[in-house]
């Protein structure tokens, strides 16, 4: 169980009474966007740092649950008002006699309203109290404090749960019997150790929930963008060439594709473009399309891979203006086209004479 009264780190501290002090001047807790450049000037990460804190009950969205402050979700909005919770005057002095003392003495007044109830044999009925029951039976508590205390109630697990209701600035609030599961706290500490048993043992009772049976990974629908035997076909061709450069930029292009990822195709499949007229015996791509040894389907791929060289040259020198981007993966020229290059390139790179003997 986690110990919600251990000492807490000096980020930590700081995060509560950065908090604490607004509540105390104001009445009201800051908004989280308040805290968060408060520790910004400090050096420190209020998100990180209130996820840090201590908490007991269940981890999870399921459960009960019971910690420093209020807010128990993974992300809060910048207009949130997470609150601290009665625990954290263990932590924070300054709350204790303006919040934590007000409400053991709030506490008791109702376990005794509890347990003196009315029965009634004819009727399920559960007794309430009233600001006007307290101010009656506790006068002189703080303003301040009466004025949240409707909030109170609701976050501490004492006194949460039931019905309530307000009408003109008046609230009443139903007591449960779990109330008298704190008959015989009179500490603050007493009042968090007996909280903290409570909040755990009740997660204990609630199912785990079933673990998520996680998605079967993507089956890819087609194969490789480069025929994986015709690279094959490329290392193992004896030429005059080094091919070592073409393996890889091939080798790249395919792992990018599978990946999905477009502009460094686009650069790689260009790079080939400039790479492998050489082995035509050609200076540039557009002699290879117009002088190389193409029949008539191959011809049309040869076209599909000269105009594919305006997108690559937009993804490499487009310079950064105001115009959105929108390359995707499926403006590649086909897979057929690239394999019938490679294929050229396969059929026409020089073989090694073997020397007579």
């Amino acid at each position: 169980m986690t110990d919600l009264t251990a000492a807490l780190s000096p980020g930590q501290t700081m995060l509560l009474t950065t908090m604490a002090q607004q509540y105390l001047m104001a009445n009201e807790w800051p908004v989280w966007q308040f805290t968060v450049d408060s520790l910004d000037r400090n050096e420190l990460d209020a998100e990180e740092l209130i996820r840090s804190l201590p908490r007991v009950g269940s981890s999870g969205h399921v459960g009960p649950s019971y910690g420093l402050t209020s807010h128990s979700s993974f992300h809060i909005a910048d207009d949130d008002r997470p609150a601290l919770t009665i625990a954290a005057a263990l932590h924070v002095p300054e709350l204790q006699p303006y919040m934590a003392a007000p409400f053991l003495r709030v506490l008791h007044v109702l376990i005794a309203i509890q347990r003196n109830a009315p029965l009634s044999t004819q009727k399920a009925t559960r007794p309430h109290i009233t600001r006007a029951d307290i101010e009656r039976k506790l006068p002189g508590l703080p303003r301040g404090f009466m004025d949240g205390l409707p909030d109170i109630l609701t976050r501490e697990p004492a006194t949460r749960g039931g019905s309530s209701g307000s009408e003109r600035g008046a609230w009443w609030r139903e007591l449960r019997r779990e109330i008298r599961q704190y008959r015989e706290v009179t500490t603050l500490q007493e009042y968090v150790h007996t909280t903290a048993r409570l909040i755990t043992a009740q997660a204990e009772t609630i199912p785990a929930p079933y673990p998520l049976v996680p998605a079967p990974a993507p089956i890819s629908a087609v194969g490789p963008y480069v025929d994986e035997e015709l690279i094959a076909d490329l290392e193992a061709k004896a030429t005059n060439f080094r091919t070592d450069k073409l393996l890889a930029l091939v080798r790249e292009l395919n792992a990018n594709y599978a990946n999905q990822h477009p502009y460094a195709c686009q650069m790689l499949l260009r790079a080939i473009l400039d790479h492998i007229p050489p082995v035509f015996g050609q200076e540039r791509f557009q002699h290879v399309v117009a002088q190389g040894p193409w029949g008539k389907t191959e011809k049309t791929y040869m076209k599909q891979l000269t105009e594919f060289r305006a997108s690559a040259d937009d993804a490499l020198h487009r310079q950064i203006g105001t115009r959105t981007s929108r390359f995707s993966i499926g403006d590649l020229p086909t897979r057929a086209s690239v394999n019938a290059l490679l294929e050229g390139v396969r059929d026409h790179l020089p073989v090694i004479q073997q020397q007579e003997t």
